[in-house]
């Protein structure tokens, strides 16, 4: 990196805003496109984290964005906007995500910028200050001061916990037994703009790195395979990030720390239930179905945002399943209104539907993906890994959709669990941990025989959860006891909003009244 590059980039770090922002448009040179890793091959370099990006993505050039549709607009309606389309062309770049995207409906969308890879014996005094704290904040954690990482946290991580106390307990909860070996900070990039994965706030900038952890654990605290996994490097290459606020760099990101971090599955789970909807998506689109069973399956584009308006009105906030099992293991604090937004098969309308609105209502859902389909009207690699890159987790839903209790001649349950497994794996660079059963079994037609042998293949495939398929009736207890049936609401197509409000309403007194009744 050029003296005159330094000191653009050291200027630039001191002029930009340190509060999220909705996205800030800028000119784009056109980049060089790059093919994308297939499943299996390792990359040397970060993957850069994306903004939402609405045009097409091809499986040759991950780069390039994608592009939704407008709605048509009437003449009069262009002669009311027409100020305001005058005032976007010349106005400021983030009044301009922002009015759009209340114009629209859709999320405010800003071009990716050039990372800046930054290494670590720059001489910078920005990037001296930025590594300072780097490692401050990791030997914190060596040394298990909860005190000094929280102090460390930026103010909208720590608006993730109830306060000091729940961070410090969810960190000694989980950690406390654990013996932490070394770290090993990565390269730093400065992401310009850049969007949390955690929360899908965008901001001005930041610094995001990888960092790996290595760590073992004494006997009977872990299931084996957590503990295997452990020394394994289950904690290597988690994602930290850092933005400036009132000048001074903190963690957004907490990398091995953090909440998206791989769960630890204790040798005794506790004995905790809590009352969280897990709703059961398919498609989300406005196309037209063309048989009975796709319209069952179809929610129309128009009602989820309906419905996550609604949700939004009445105080829910999404989690995904680290989170559930953040609440489930370790006794972290939930938001109010918890639910989970999980989507089945790994349909493209995930991704150029269900994503915009997720992102332009700031929630984040579950997508569980059936790794053997592809492309097509499937989602391809390039949009999975992107849905993941705007923080929407990634699970698995097997090779072939099949049924894991009796699979066909061609397959076998193992193959099933971890080649999916595997496949996410090499794709996404980070631990799956999450399955969901298709068509719900092996808990509707097999036998429990059966039922009991794909339970012990997800524990010693080290799968921490999966959720089941409603079948007969809804219900959002989820067990700790029972990490591998966790049950949800379906959501079908034609159910209008007020079906779907009545059905959680009900779901929730019902169950609220049977945990009272057993805690009794």
């Amino acid at each position: 990196m050029t003296t005159g590059t330094n000191e653009s980039l050291e200027l630039a770090i001191e002029l930009q805003p340190t509060q999220p922002v909705e996205a800030q448009p800028e000119a784009q040179a056109e980049q060089p496109t790059q093919p994308l890793e297939q499943p299996g091959e390792t990359s040397q370099e970060q993957p850069t984290l994306l903004l939402p990006r609405y045009e097409q993505l091809t499986e040759q050039s991950f780069s390039q964005p994608i592009s939704i549709p407008r709605r048509p607009r009437s003449k009069l309606r262009w002669l009311v906007l027409l100020p305001l389309y005058l005032l976007l062309i010349g106005g400021t770049l983030v009044g301009r995500a922002a009015i759009e995207s209340r114009l629209t409906g859709k999320p405010a969308v800003t071009p990716q910028s050039t990372p800046v890879l930054i290494h670590s014996q720059h001489t910078s005094v920005h990037v001296s200050i930025l590594d300072t704290t780097i490692r401050g904040f990791m030997h914190a954690m060596m040394r298990k001061d909860w005190a000094t990482m929280w102090s460390m946290l930026s103010p909208d991580t720590r608006q993730l916990f109830k306060g000091e106390q729940d961070f410090e307990h969810f960190e000694q909860a989980k950690f406390g037994a654990i013996a932490f070996v070394s770290f090993q900070p990565g390269k730093t990039q400065l992401l310009q703009p850049w969007l949390d994965p955690d929360t899908t706030r965008v901001y001005s900038i930041a610094a995001v790195l990888q960092v790996s952890l290595a760590a073992t654990a004494p006997a009977g605290v872990l299931t084996a395979p957590s503990r295997n996994a452990l020394v394994n490097g289950l904690f290597h290459n988690t994602l930290m990030s850092l933005v400036l606020h009132n000048g001074k760099w903190q963690v957004v990101l907490a990398g091995p720390a953090d909440l998206d971090a791989p769960v630890l599955v204790p040798a005794s789970p506790p004995h905790v239930r809590l009352l969280v909807p897990v709703f059961m998506y398919h498609h989300v689109s406005n196309k037209p179905t063309e048989n009975i069973l796709d319209y069952s399956l179809t929610v129309t584009t128009t009602d989820f945002n309906a419905q996550l308006d609604w949700l939004q009105a009445q105080g829910y906030h999404s989690i995904n399943m680290t989170e559930l099992f953040d609440a489930l293991y370790y006794g972290k604090t939930l938001p109010p209104h918890p639910m989970i937004l999980s989507f089945d098969d790994g349909y493209e309308d995930m991704y150029t539907d269900a994503l915009p609105a997720l992102l332009a209502h700031h929630d984040r859902g579950v997508f569980y993906i059936i790794t053997g389909m592809i492309g097509g009207r499937y989602l391809t690699w390039n949009q999975v890994r992107a849905l993941a890159e705007n923080g929407m987790q990634i699970a698995s839903h097997t090779i072939h959709h099949v049924n894991i209790g009796q699979p066909p001649a061609y397959t076998t349950t193992q193959d099933e669990l971890q080649q999916s497994l595997a496949t996410l794996q090499a794709l996404l660079g980070q631990p799956i941990q999450f399955f969901c059963y298709p068509t719900g079994e092996p808990f509707h037609h097999d036998s429990y025989y059966e039922q009991q042998v794909v339970l012990a293949d997800l524990l010693n495939d080290g799968y921490v959860g999966a959720t089941l398929d409603p079948f007969s009736f809804d219900a959002a207890i989820q067990n700790a006891q029972t990490p591998y049936q966790l049950p949800r609401v379906r959501v079908s197509g034609g159910e209008g909003l007020l079906s779907f409000t009545g059905i959680l309403n009900y779901v929730l007194r019902y169950d609220a009244s049977v945990m009272a009744s057993t805690n009794a």
